[in-house]
């Protein structure tokens, strides 16, 4: 059995997000970690100095660069899962000043979604989520019966 046209798109859309962020994420995350080892190999040659602000600095990129893309690169490679329970909260937020993100909470878990599906769900609606499990990464959001 095939999946339905609109769920063959979400999935493609979602893919491409990952693909997306590993192809942001990971150089970031490679260049965070040659700052790194340059950094440490001048500090042995040459003793403390002003570096250990740039470590830090760099240490921190690394891990949060990292993160993202590990786990994007996790989700590339696993199957999608689905999570079902209540919305308990819904909310959007200004990212970066200038673009608008949506989020519902269901289970214990945050999801970024669609303004389209932000719209269509209430709070106390008992859903189920299509998404990838690493980043959660929503392919698709379903709302039950009886919710």
């Amino acid at each position: 059995m095939t999946a339905p046209p609109g769920l063959e798109e979400a999935y493609r859309a979602a893919r491409s997000s990952l693909r997306r962020t590993v192809l942001v994420f990971t150089p970031l995350f490679l260049l965070s970690l040659a700052g790194i080892g340059i950094i440490i190999f001048n500090l042995a040659r040459e003793g403390a100095s002003g570096l250990i602000i740039t470590l830090v600095l760099l240490l921190l990129a690394a891990f949060l660069t990292g993160h993202q893309s590990i786990q994007s690169l996790r989700d590339l490679r696993s199957s999608p899962t689905m999570s079902s329970g209540l919305v308990d909260r819904k909310w959007s937020r200004a990212d970066l000043f200038v673009l608008r993100s949506y989020y519902i909470y269901v289970g214990r878990s945050v999801f970024k979604v669609t303004p389209l599906i932000y719209s269509e769900l209430e709070e106390g609606d008992s859903v189920s989520v299509n998404h990838y499990p690493h980043t959660n990464t929503v392919i698709a959001v379903e709302l039950e019966e009886g919710g």
